[in-house]
């Protein structure tokens, strides 16, 4: 055969070859195109998708919480400071008009020539007897705003002292499961705001919950200390759904808690009185 005629034919035969390759790559993706179009939507890929944003929810959330416990921890250290360098300076001031007064009794016998000093000293004197009112001042100040709006929950007074209370309190939530949120303190006042707790419905019979605690204890006369608890209580069922529990309920929640710290205060009393 001449040599042309194979070239040709060789030419012709590649390109049906080429031609019936591409016919059945269309086949082959046609045929896959009307396999995915006809399987059914994927309910997993929504799960996940709803999962991914949820989880993303939640991390916003976590980040919030650390923002607003690393700024309270922030204002509670400031709160100590003015508390220390105002006690401090207080008792820098009081040391000083302690001394100038000293100084004045001491020149009150002192010939006429001494006038001038005396005078000079009673204005010292008074200038820190000014000095030490407005320090006095500005720590009631500092302690009249920690305010917190006491909408609801139980008030009771309580026969012990501010300091032995404010443990107390602390000790109580972590006994019962809950982490404290926020705290904020003064030498008069405390408050603190109690993370979320839920317990999940143990059977079909029983609900389950989820509770946070506002409580506030504040310095009273004669050495007592009036405590107010507010409880953010709700009813958790089987199926997720939530519902306000009945106020009696609530009531009776926040008079536990209240009973309890009231208790433990006197099983510490009564051990101290032992000791004498």
């Amino acid at each position: 055969m001449p040599e042309p005629q194979r070239h040709t034919r060789s030419t012709y035969f590649f390109k049906i070859r080429v031609f019936l390759i591409r016919i059945a790559s269309a086949i082959g993706v046609t045929f896959c195109l009307l396999v995915l179009t006809a399987c059914p939507q994927d309910q997993t890929t929504l799960q996940k998708n709803e999962t991914i944003q949820l989880k993303k929810q939640i991390a916003k959330l976590e980040s919030v919480i650390q923002s607003l416990q690393e700024g309270n921890k922030v204002l509670q250290q400031q709160i100590n400071r003015l508390n220390q360098e105002s006690r401090k300076t207080e008792a820098s001031y009081k040391a000083k008009l302690k001394e100038a007064k000293n100084q004045i009794t001491q020149l009150a016998n002192t010939p006429k020539k001494d006038v001038a000093t005396i005078q000079a000293l009673e204005q010292k004197n008074k200038k820190l007897q000014r000095d030490a009112q407005w320090l006095r001042s500005q720590r009631d100040h500092m302690r009249q705003s920690l305010v917190i709006q006491q909408i609801g929950g139980q008030t009771r007074e309580l026969p012990f002292a501010f300091p032995t209370v404010s443990p107390i309190m602390q000790d109580a939530f972590t006994k019962n499961g809950y982490t404290i949120l926020t705290t904020m303190q003064s030498d008069q006042k405390a408050i603190y705001i109690t993370d979320r707790k839920t317990s999940l419905p143990p059977s079909l019979e029983q609900s389950g919950f989820r509770n946070q605690y506002l409580a506030m204890i504040e310095k009273g006369p004669a050495n007592h200390t009036t405590i107010w608890v507010r409880a953010e209580f709700e009813k958790l069922s089987r199926n997720g759904h939530i519902y306000a529990a009945p106020q009696a309920e609530l009531a009776d929640i926040e008079m536990r808690f209240i009973q309890e710290i009231h208790k433990t205060l006197a099983r510490g009393s009564a051990a101290q009185a032992k000791k004498f």
